[in-house]
């Protein structure tokens, strides 16, 4: 896929019924990574001819000693296109030990109550999120390897919950990176993304690429199409009880 192509496939994503309407406010988070930092310069790309409102949203997990150069990184990048930064930094270890959660769930639950704060603040109607292709056969794959039902298997939705929009679900790892080199952005890494002591963490760096040497080189491409067969026939199962009461 072309960079070009990339942008025309998140703009029907955009253009759908599951997008933002014509001088709506979108809020992108932003980590600073090369996902978010790709979906920020498609959707900036996309801003005139679509005549929407950018927001950009960055929180500090205060986790690592790096996450402040993070924010730093992501300030800059909304800066260099004139979008309005939020920026907010929060002790999520912290939040894990009071609310006696592990750090990945408490990171969860303060990301996103920050990017509803946002969301409100700027009266915007979707918050767009950098999950993509290779995160969905993520997603699938540790959700059948934890004994999900159907709804869970179905993988992350395109748009859920009415407000957290994922323009860029059927783009894959390599294709976003062909973006990033093709227009030159800068991005931050994370180290943490190869700490093996995460499960998800280990089903990307092992369990995947094993799967596609020895068993299916598509297997991301099957697993995201089972997630959305199951998501679709979840879909229909629940409209068909609503109807049957």
């Amino acid at each position: 896929m072309s960079p070009e192509e990339l942008v025309r496939r998140v703009e029907g994503v955009l253009r759908g019924v599951e997008g933002p309407r014509r001088g709506d406010g979108v809020v992108v988070a932003l980590s600073g990574g090369i996902d978010s930092t790709v979906l920020l310069d498609v959707l900036y790309r996309l801003k005139g001819e679509l005549d929407l409102r950018l927001y950009v949203a960055h929180l500090d997990h205060q986790l690592r000693l790096e996450s402040v150069d993070d924010a730093c990184s992501a300030a800059s990048a909304a800066a260099a296109r004139g979008l309005p930064f939020f920026g907010e930094s929060l002790d999520v270890a912290m939040h894990a030990r009071i609310r006696k959660l592990s750090v990945e769930m408490a990171a969860r639950e303060l990301r996103y109550r920050f990017l509803d704060e946002v969301m409100g603040r700027t009266d915007s109607r979707r918050i767009a999120l950098g999950h993509h292709a290779d995160d969905q056969a993520e997603t699938v794959l540790l959700r059948l390897l934890r004994g999900s039902g159907s709804r869970g298997l179905g993988g992350m939705r395109l748009l859920r919950d009415g407000r957290y929009l994922r323009p860029l679900l059927a783009v894959g790892r390599d294709d976003i990176t062909a973006y990033a080199a093709a227009r030159s952005l800068p991005f931050r890494e994370d180290a943490s993304n190869r700490d093996r002591a995460y499960l998800r963490n280990r089903v990307r760096l092992e369990l995947i690429p094993h799967l596609k040497e020895q068993y299916n080189p598509e297997i991301s491409a099957v697993l995201c199409r089972t997630g959305s067969l199951l998501a679709a026939e979840d879909s229909h199962l629940e409209r068909t009880a609503q109807e049957a009461v």
